[in-house]
């Protein structure tokens, strides 16, 4: 699954919910191999993050600025680097995971 994959069915609004790993908030995202992948961060979050939580229209402006089309950028978690494969809504939070 891309970010490119994520994206090409969803309307403007749903762009800035937030993004979950399996229930999990994403916190955090970083580039990932050769600059094609993104890492997203859920594991140990720390009190008062909760203000940080990450959209998908966050990841959005990350790939652009990091100049990777989105049909080449993969999600992985950051902390054992399993790519995520599938995607869910559940009310008004994006969910991935790893089946």
């Amino acid at each position: 699954m891309t970010l490119h994959d994520i994206l090409k069915d969803i309307n403007e609004e749903k762009t800035t919910l937030f993004i979950t790993i399996e229930g999990n908030p994403v916190w955090d995202y970083k580039l990932g191999k050769e600059n094609q992948d993104i890492l997203l961060i859920s594991e140990d979050p720390w009190e008062g993050v909760e203000e940080e939580y990450v959209t998908l229209q966050e990841l959005q402006a990350f790939a652009l600025d990091a100049e990777v089309p989105f049909d080449e950028i993969k999600l992985y978690t950051e902390a054992d680097y399993e790519q995520l494969k599938t995607v869910t809504w559940v009310k008004d939070t994006l969910v991935l995971s790893h089946y």
